[in-house]
């Protein structure tokens, strides 16, 4: 009888981790934090919303894991607790590899973000007065971003040669002599707001909480080129499974006609298609 008992307890304790482990065969869990992956608005479908059939129709389930801090994304899937994430460029990820030791890697660039710098008090950057402050992310490559922005502009120089490391220090010449307040990505359209919406370098997805869209005090875009292209926002994995099935149905899945429509048709104001 006991053996009987044995018996049945290690079939169903076998059934169980068969069970679990065919479930996480199965479903392919995304890291997202913002717009257009993620909305927090139920009625609106999000750019994974979009493509969902289709992982389906190649036999996995899509599970969105929502971060509110998109920084957490990173070590999650470093941890193996996701599959791949959607939060990031390739200069933000490689400061992530060297800092912690991951392999993380790019798997599919989806889109370009349009970067830009903001005002309502400003109709152009010639409009600009002499000591204006001007908010710019803090997290070191997208300050690196918004100077390389502000140059293009005619607004600073930087040190010759420099780019995806250029800081504050790195401004040779600053003629209107601008102030720069660095503040977290996630703040700084909080701070630009706050401050009475002179001036900042902001993502469209953040101006969007301030119900910016389209050309909403937008008085100058990043210029596309090869340096500007480096910051595509992309499907991030890690080395051991970027070869993975489910990484090559999402990778399919996030270069569809129907990602390109969704992005034309909601987003063209804030992004281009990266494929």
């Amino acid at each position: 009888m006991k053996k009987i008992l044995l018996l049945i307890t290690s079939v169903l304790f076998t059934f169980t981790l068969t069970a679990c482990q065919s479930k996480d065969d199965n479903t392919i869990k995304i890291g997202v934090s913002y717009y257009p992956f993620y909305s927090a608005d139920s009625t609106k479908p999000d750019l994974l919303d979009i493509i969902k059939a289709n992982v389906e129709e190649n036999g996995f389930n899509l599970e969105k894991v929502v971060f509110l801090n998109y920084a957490e994304a990173n070590p999650a899937l470093a941890n193996g607790e996701l599959d791949g994430n959607l939060i990031q460029h390739e200069l933000y990820m490689d400061i992530f590899n060297q800092r912690s030791g991951a392999t993380l890697e790019l798997v599919q660039p989806v889109y370009h973000a349009t970067f830009a710098l903001y005002s309502s008090i400003y109709a152009s950057v010639e409009d600009i007065t002499d000591g204006e402050t001007v908010y710019l992310p803090n997290d070191g490559v997208n300050t690196a971003r918004a100077l390389l922005l502000l140059q293009s502009a005619g607004l600073i120089e930087l040190k010759n040669g420099v780019n995806f490391q250029a800081g504050i220090a790195d401004i040779i010449s600053n003629p209107k002599q601008l102030k720069f307040i660095e503040t977290p990505l996630t703040a700084t359209a909080g701070a630009y707001d706050e401050s009475g919406r002179d001036l900042a370098v902001m993502y469209p997805t953040f101006a969007r909480s301030l119900s910016l869209s389209g050309n909403d005090e937008r008085i100058y875009l990043e210029e596309r080129n090869a340096v500007s292209d480096a910051y595509a926002i992309s499907f991030a994995t890690r080395t051991d499974n970027a070869n993975d099935e489910k990484t090559k149905v999402l990778a399919e899945a996030l270069t569809s006609d129907a990602v390109r429509k969704y992005l034309e048709e909601n987003y063209a104001w804030a992004s281009t298609p990266a494929f």
